[in-house]
């Protein structure tokens, strides 16, 4: 069917009109890559007895770019908003954005970034999950696992750094981070934010090492993961230890396993964690992962932890036991795409 060509139409076009003579006159110099996630799981995570769909691995667009400055120095940028795809919302309600939001310059002596900006030690601890961190199995849905945002370890780490300064160097295999931050408000416990981690991969084997202070004097995280690729299946491991900002000793240990089983893998891990020697977490995760092709994932995975719901954080007393434990078991089932 017809229908007019309004001026409220022709006041949207014009703004696109206006940027094709600049982008034909930089595309000789400048580049940008548009790239995300879709993912949507239906299930209950353990802990809960509560049916739900929403976002597995966490879903996002994103926007990264490079500009050619000459003599082998490079201008980037980095911009990632995180979706709940099951009704369209902001994953993070108070930050647009709240994915990466960097700005740098990268060469040959490595690369600088400012802005909001993933911490150095996660790539150390997701080097210790077959999961990746993604999911309900990941480590991140766990009280073991290394996200403040998710819970565990006690408000220690967390998976992003916002006003960061950065900086990472790749040579030979090694790659090492390093990462500092601006303190913003008024809390006057807190201190300057910073992190550090060196990686090494060769071949089928890595490993790596990391240390972070997020927050407060005496809050701090230290990890080491490695993984061995035996062709038959992949070799998992991490150890962490700290204290949270409740003055509570936090141990973690994760194990895992991937095997490729025809157009797909099964991944397993165990995750264990005290606080002052008392076991907060004892997880098992198993999933199934069949690639329908590279960018395109039907997944399930079964979760169980005796000490589901058993202990809830605070920040003022830390890791305290509630008395009951809920959902034991969960589960989720899903389909992932890369874009």
């Amino acid at each position: 069917m017809y229908r007019p060509f309004h001026r409220r139409s022709l006041r949207k076009l014009l703004p696109a009109l206006a940027l094709i003579p600049f982008a034909g006159t930089a595309a000789a110099q400048s580049s940008m890559t548009i790239y995300g996630v879709m993912d949507i799981a239906t299930g209950k995570y353990d802990g809960t007895n509560v049916k739900t769909m929403g976002t597995g691995a966490t879903s996002r667009l994103g926007f990264r770019g490079a500009e050619d400055l000459g003599g082998g120095l490079k201008a980037i940028f980095q911009l990632e908003t995180q979706i709940n795809p099951d009704d369209g919302t902001q994953y993070n309600a108070t930050a647009y954005f709240g994915g990466r939001s960097t700005v740098g310059l990268e060469g040959a002596f490595g690369r600088v970034t400012l802005g909001r900006e993933v911490n150095p030690s996660h790539y150390v601890e997701a080097g210790a999950d077959p999961f990746g961190q993604d999911g309900l199995a990941g480590g991140y849905g766990a009280r073991g696992g290394i996200s403040r945002g998710n819970g565990a370890p006690g408000a220690i780490d967390t998976v992003r750094m916002n006003n960061s300064i950065n900086y990472a160097l790749t040579q030979a295999g090694f790659t090492f981070r390093v990462q500092s931050a601006l303190r913003e408000g008024t809390d006057p416990t807190g201190n300057r934010p910073y992190a550090a981690s060196l990686i090494y991969a060769s071949g089928p084997f890595q490993v790596g090492v990391s240390y972070i202070n997020p927050s407060k004097p005496r809050d701090h995280w230290a990890y080491l993961s490695g993984q061995y690729d035996f062709g038959v299946l992949r070799l998992y491991g991490g150890v962490g230890s700290g204290t949270n900002t409740a003055a509570q000793a936090i141990r973690n240990q994760m194990v895992g396993v991937n095997v490729p089983v025809g157009a797909g893998n099964i991944r397993v891990s165990y995750t264990r964690t005290k606080a002052d020697d008392q076991l907060i977490q004892s997880r098992v995760a198993v999933g199934y992962y069949h690639y329908l092709s590279k960018r395109t994932v039907l997944y399930t995975d079964v979760v169980h932890d005796p000490k589901a719901a058993a202990f809830a954080y605070t920040a003022a007393k830390g890791w305290a036991s509630t008395g009951k434990t809920i959902g034991k078991t969960g589960y989720d089932f899903g389909l992932r795409h890369y874009f």
